[in-house]
């Protein structure tokens, strides 16, 4: 047994996935991570910047 830790992209984990299940693997962890501009908004955020929105009404005028 070899176990392998790789990094895809998210539109091709679905494929990576129904591969694996071809070939009888099977992923034993799985991470996320945010990609940069994800990052970057959330660090705004932290610094007290972005909007708020106190209702999901609000919150779809901001968008």
């Amino acid at each position: 047994m070899i176990t392998f830790t790789i990094e895809l992209p998210e539109e091709e984990s679905s494929f990576f996935k129904e591969f694996l299940s071809k070939i009888h693997g099977k992923i034993i962890s799985e991470e996320r991570v945010p990609n940069k501009e994800t990052i970057k908004a959330m660090k705004e955020l932290k610094n007290g910047k972005g909007n708020r929105a106190g209702s999901v009404d609000e919150f779809l005028k901001l968008v």
